[in-house]
């Protein structure tokens, strides 16, 4: 059965994630490439990569396989040649890939036309806490040292989606502050505590062990199941993914991760309302024209903001004006995971001014 989750803990749990504080976030540089191994250089194959490859990156910049359904992607798919900015051939230990680099804009432009949100580069890492049990019923922690096929099968998923993992330590202070009962039972105020010397702004746990399972013609077959529980942004979810083979849950369990953390951070073109889609924004500590130009360009490279005006600088503050394509908890929310912005906070890293930032280079 899944981790079952009392709702009066969650004010405790959380408050710990709604600040604005020190965060780990990747920027996921290669969302518009794909790797694919082929088997030779012929016009089929190729053909075949191709429509592989832009599957990975629409899922990858949407955020969730839901988009790879809709007719009118469906279409572009099967032209895929027209989103290709550059491909390549590689031998790397006796396999061919065939690497694919995409249009970006391009990408960007079909996914908003079909109405889908669009998930920006920038995106909370994961701390992952993961037990298993034996055979014999023992607990024991997972990590790559007593499980490498899993976490190999963890991070090429996430390649894959787009998201990135912080493995912990599990070290002396982990190890004082959690054992692996509360991650066995997804106690969520252990794992919240625990987790906060990551700096993560996403947690995910799980439980993994084997069920029998009686197919349509009573036959008893082992199936693997993880119960898991994720963690974030003043959000907690919990639920349960299946698959064969042990080393198999990582998928499942780096797929709901990716779906629930898209659903976060995308943006939605549908909910906005095109006649409040522009604010003013101010920088602090920009030192030099140099900082000016680079600051502009860091919001304009945001896939909430479509263009960026410098509208007014006194002394080392700027004023920018931003028209959006989401709303300006959209912004916020990206804002939160790029190391380059910090808010302006009171003594206890509650923000004080409204979108006003530090710029910290």
């Amino acid at each position: 059965m899944p981790i079952k989750i009392k709702s009066a803990f969650l004010v405790v749990v959380f408050w710990c994630f709604n600040a604005w504080q020190p965060l780990h976030a990747a920027v996921i540089e290669d969302l518009f490439d794909a790797t694919i191994a082929v088997s030779d250089q012929s016009n089929k194959v190729q053909s075949a990569a191709f429509t592989l490859a832009i599957k990975q990156v629409l899922v990858k910049v949407r955020g969730n396989s839901d988009i790879l359904t809709d007719a009118q992607i469906r279409n572009a798919i099967s032209k895929p040649t027209r989103f290709i900015r550059s491909y390549s051939y590689e031998n790397r230990e006796s396999q061919l890939y065939l690497l694919i680099n995409f249009e970006p804009q391009r990408i960007e432009t079909l996914i908003r036309n079909a109405g889908f949100p669009i998930w920006d580069k920038r995106r909370p890492d994961t701390l992952v806490w993961l037990v298993t049990e034996s055979d014999n019923g023992a607990k024991e922690i997972i990590n790559a040292e007593n499980f490498p096929e899993l976490f190999n099968g963890l991070h090429q998923q996430g390649r894959l989606r787009g998201v990135r993992f912080t493995e912990p330590l599990w070290d002396l202070d982990d190890r004082q502050a959690l054992n692996v009962y509360d991650v066995w039972g997804g106690f969520t105020l252990n794992l919240t505590r625990a987790s906060e010397r990551y700096g993560v702004k996403s947690v995910l746990s799980a439980r993994i062990y084997k069920a029998k399972d009686l197919d349509n013609e009573n036959q008893l077959h082992s199936l693997w199941l993880a119960d898991w529980t994720m963690l974030g942004d003043g959000k907690l979810l919990s639920g349960q993914v299946s698959a064969a083979d042990h080393d198999s849950i990582a998928v499942k369990l780096v797929d709901v991760l990716a779906d629930n953390l898209a659903l976060q951070y995308a943006v939605d073109l549908a909910s906005i309302n095109p006649n409040e889609n522009k604010i003013e924004l101010k920088f602090n500590n920009l030192k030099s024209l140099t900082d000016y130009a680079e600051a502009l360009e860091f919001l304009e490279s945001l896939s909430v903001v479509s263009r960026g005006t410098l509208v007014s600088q006194v002394g080392e503050q700027a004023t920018f004006e931003l028209a959006l394509l989401g709303t300006e908890e959209d912004l916020k929310t990206v804002l939160r995971l790029d190391k380059h912005v910090q808010a302006v906070t009171d003594e206890f890293g509650q923000p004080i001014l409204e979108l006003e930032f530090f710029w910290v280079k």
